[in-house]
């Protein structure tokens, strides 16, 4: 099993050797040259202020060559987020990360073609978050904050705006444009941007559906106007909830724990 571990943070690199994942450095920070990044050959690495992972992902989609030949598990987990034993004991300190972390697939995973995080439920909104964040959404749509309904879309909206999904909604394919519509309308979605795929042809199919419909949607939104958190990394946002639609879609997915354990802390 290959591992990609993406940072933002240089943290200890030895450590992320140790548990057998590749450590790649990503964003404005100075890695040093034993680390993989996002900025050699043909790169995006400039746009990681907006696409987040999605910079290394293209990096590794156009400068490797992502064939049928690669049998093996290929996945991303990041500095803070690992995916560990089903039965993992709570994480403190980094020995027991060491302990819990998963180094090979487990054999119940012969079945499927990807493994993904365990659904993450978007849930209600309580009234004064939606009028601090969304004030502008709910003038155009009072229905949002009188009769919300918990759903991927309305979440979207509210933290990031119906404009943009609603306008990359429209790039899509119609028989993807369809079914992403429907899956939508669920309240749930397998999150961070984080999936392990059974090998590289399911991982360059992903890659060849996700980074055109990525790159329409920079066309019709491009940078100027993405600020803050709701906006800023759009096209991570959207890449995220495309992932958990296309993998669940297309592939024979399951889905498995991941800790949250911050590496670039002392502990």
């Amino acid at each position: 099993m290959k591992i990609y571990c993406l940072c933002i943070k240089n943290v200890n690199f030895s450590f992320l050797k140790k548990l057998k994942l590749i450590p790649v450095g990503l964003g404005s920070e100075i890695f040093d040259k034993r680390w993989l990044n996002d900025k050699n050959k043909k790169n995006i690495s400039k746009k990681n202020k907006y696409y987040g992972e999605y910079t290394f992902h293209y990096n590794l989609w156009k400068n490797t060559k992502v064939t049928n030949y690669y049998k093996k598990w290929i996945g991303f987990c990041t500095y803070r987020r690992f995916w560990v034993k089903k039965n993992f004991n709570n994480i403190t300190n980094y020995q027991k990360l060491k302990e819990n972390i998963i180094y090979s697939a487990p054999k119940e995973w012969d079945k499927y073609e990807s493994i993904l995080v365990k659904p993450l439920n978007v849930g209600k909104i309580k009234k004064i978050k939606m009028i601090k964040t969304a004030i502008i959404e709910i003038i155009k749509s009072p229905s949002l904050f009188f009769n919300y309904k918990p759903s991927l879309k309305n979440h979207f909206t509210i933290f990031h705006g119906g404009y943009y999904l609603n306008e990359a909604i429209k790039l899509l394919n119609m028989n993807d444009r369809i079914d992403f519509i429907n899956f939508l309308e669920k309240d749930q979605f397998n999150p961070f941007n984080m999936f392990i795929c059974k090998n590289q042809l399911i991982l360059n199919k992903y890659y060849e559906s996700v980074f055109p419909w990525l790159e329409d949607c920079e066309k019709k939104f491009g940078f100027k106007n993405l600020k803050g958190y709701k906006t800023t990394r759009i096209y991570g946002y959207l890449a995220e909830r495309y992932a958990s639609f296309w993998f669940n879609k297309y592939t024979k997915s399951m889905s498995w724990p991941i800790n949250f354990f911050d590496t670039s802390k002392k502990f």
